[in-house]
């Protein structure tokens, strides 16, 4: 799975997996996919907040592993990413558990 940090709110309309395919395919200028990228699925995560400060994140996960492998290389190398007028970027996700163990990591080195 991967994490799509700072995507407003309601861009994606109706059809969440269809927009982050599209989205996926012009940000990393995929032109040789003859489909958009195999979604498995695709949604938002915690509660809408009511002044929509903040945007949720998007869960995107992928149908093939070394898509998602290759996507997030090209989106480590880009960084922040620009689409649609919106600025965000992709990042691995990972569960509570394992962010809490590389969180207590940090003071190792």
């Amino acid at each position: 799975n991967l994490r799509i940090v700072g995507l407003l709110e309601g861009q994606e309309g109706d059809n969440v997996i269809k927009h982050a395919s599209k989205m996926i395919k012009e940000t990393f200028n995929i032109e040789h996919f003859e489909n958009l990228p195999f979604l498995d699925n695709a949604h938002r995560i915690g509660k809408k907040s009511v002044p929509q400060d903040k945007p949720r994140h998007l869960i995107v996960r992928f149908h093939f592993l070394q898509m998602r492998q290759n996507i997030l290389q090209a989106a480590k190398e880009l960084g922040m990413v620009e689409c649609e007028g919106c600025k965000f970027q992709f990042v691995p996700d990972y569960s509570y558990k394992l962010l809490e163990l590389r969180k207590s990591f940090h003071n190792c080195f």
